[in-house]
């Protein structure tokens, strides 16, 4: 009997592990025509269940076009349900989405179904506390690519505006700050340095006008102080990084500060 409750036990327990196994992948959800509005999501349930989310739209209406957020932690599987789960130490700056308690259906073509009909294997989002998710349907192995490389810039000037809007310091540079200002499509920059008593004070002659403008190669920024331009090519810029190029080719990191 002891012999008999013990491979049932195994067998219970391997028939879990395949389900695992068999759900693990790369699921995307996309939306959208990729130029003003889209919504992009991927989800990665790997093997050694752990998971990884990515969730990025663009609406080109609001005043916050862009959003691009991550999340991480664990997942385990019973049949076609699957349950992430998130501690604590998965939330920081990088991974600000909680998906804990998230559940998701999985959906596949039964082995029993002999038809043409084209089932894709999918995961449902049935239940969160993130209510914008609910109810969307990622598709496993989708191609949506763009959501898997990270953006070397923009596909617009508003979504440059709403990138680039906000503080920034540079790589390896103490106590200096840059701020940029996007209202009503016009924009100003404004440059600080921390004194004695570590209080930021602006920089004397270094606020400008900045205009955002289209190039063959991308976008440059453009900053007039009172008459001197001085403008940068973009290389790369999305929500935490912006790597900046001179005319002469020198490149400058810069980083957001968070508020």
């Amino acid at each position: 009997m002891k012999r008999l409750l013990l491979f049932i036990i195994l067998i219970s327990t391997l028939t879990m592990f395949s389900q695992s196994k068999e759900h693990a992948g790369n699921y995307e959800f996309h939306k959208g025509n990729n130029d003003n509005f889209y919504l992009k999501d991927k989800l990665t349930l790997n093997p050694n269940g752990t998971f990884l989310f990515r969730s990025q739209s663009y609406v080109e209406e609001r005043m916050q076009r862009e959003r691009l957020e991550y999340g991480k932690g664990t997942w385990t599987s019973v049949k076609r349900l699957i349950l992430l789960k998130v501690e604590d130490s998965d939330v920081d700056a990088t991974h600000v989405l909680n998906l804990n308690n998230t559940k998701l259906r999985y959906d596949t073509k039964s082995p029993r179904d002999k038809s043409n009909r084209d089932v894709k294997t999918s995961v449902r989002i049935i239940n969160t506390e993130i209510s914008r998710l609910k109810g969307r349907t990622l598709i496993k192995g989708a191609n949506t690519t763009s959501i898997i490389k990270e953006v070397e810039c923009c596909k617009s000037v508003w979504q440059v505006h709403s990138y680039l809007n906000g503080k920034w310091a540079k790589k390896n540079e103490d106590g200096k700050e840059y701020h940029y200002l996007f209202k009503n499509e016009k924009g100003i920059f404004e440059a600080y340095k921390k004194n004695e008593e570590g209080v930021l004070e602006e920089i004397n002659q270094t606020t400008a006008t900045v205009k955002i403008l289209k190039t063959k190669d991308g976008f440059k920024i453009e900053q007039d102080f009172n008459g001197l331009k001085t403008s940068y090519g973009i290389k790369y810029l999305d929500n935490s990084k912006l790597i900046m190029v001179r005319r002469d080719g020198k490149e400058s990191e810069l980083f957001r500060i968070k508020d």
